[in-house]
């Protein structure tokens, strides 16, 4: 048996880290991420609808689709310690 170390990590997501020696890590593959001029709510306002949300130290994150046209939003909520009092999202299209 081969010692811990010599074992590929897996990211903090879980998923296994690009480049590892397992058959299920694919390599990074480029992704063209458009800047989303529209706020998270005025999407959804839109029409859009989310599909999948997620936490991370920055905020959350939202997958949003509408008929064939997906985007990522990131959320960030007001911060009292510090000079953003508002909430603040950045979205990309992803196609």
């Amino acid at each position: 048996m081969a010692p811990a170390a010599a074992h590929a990590q897996a990211a903090d997501d879980g998923l296994p880290e690009t480049g590892s020696k397992n058959p299920y890590s694919p390599l990074d593959v480029p992704t063209k991420l458009a800047p989303e001029s529209r706020s998270l709510s005025d999407l959804l306002t839109d029409g859009y609808a989310i599909t999948t949300a997620s936490h991370v130290a920055k905020g959350e994150i939202f997958t949003l689709r509408k008929d064939r046209k997906t985007i990522l939003c990131v959320l960030t909520a007001p911060f009292t310690q510090s000079d953003q009092n508002v909430p603040t999202s950045r979205c990309w299209a992803l196609n």
